[in-house]
């Protein structure tokens, strides 16, 4: 974390060579974070040259008040919902291939569960996707997931809590058995 606090400054000083040190730090993470919901390389690509663009004009304006990663995060939440938004029309089309697919799963390996669970997690709501996205996939804290969505912390915990519901009931109506899982 000091790492990258030291970085942003030197950035803030035009130092390239340290925004290409915390791409290498953080851009795995951020990365997956986008993907996550546009579930396309080349879009999350787009979206991931933005964000650092984002991050190498805005850098001076880091509070250095949260983690460096959880700043990056709500740069390029804020580009990836936005992307989304453009998006929404193809949205409706992909939930019905997803209906599909749901259909000719069966649970018989592992990897079968996780595409499931991946289609379980697509039919949620945006707000809810990205609360246990950041949650269990990115492994931040409810105060961090706080600060990326500019939402109290108890909105958080509540959004949690009816995200996991809902996935079960999703989860229940493509018949894999609830107790695998919660």
């Amino acid at each position: 974390m000091y790492e990258e606090n030291k970085l942003i400054k030197q950035i803030v000083e035009g130092d390239e060579e340290a925004l290409r040190r915390l791409y290498e730090i953080t851009s795995r993470s951020v990365y997956l974070y986008i993907f996550s919901f546009v579930n396309n390389k080349e879009l999350t690509e787009d979206i991931m040259i933005e964000t650092y663009t984002q991050v190498w004009l805005s850098a001076k304006r880091f509070k250095g008040d949260s983690r460096v990663l959880t700043w990056i995060f709500g740069i390029a939440r804020n580009l990836t919902m936005n992307e989304i938004k453009k998006r929404d029309n193809m949205h409706n089309e992909l939930t019905n291939i997803e209906q599909y697919q749901a259909e000719q799963f069966r649970l018989t390996s592992e990897k079968e569960t996780e595409q499931l669970i991946y289609l379980a997690l697509k039919k949620l709501s945006i707000k809810h996707r990205e609360i246990l996205d950041l949650i269990f996939i990115h492994e931040m804290t409810y105060e961090e997931v706080s600060k990326i969505l500019n939402i109290p912390l108890n909105t958080v915990k509540t959004r949690v809590f009816y995200a996991k519901e809902k996935l079960r009931e999703i989860l229940e109506n493509m018949g894999v058995n609830k107790d695998a899982f919660f």
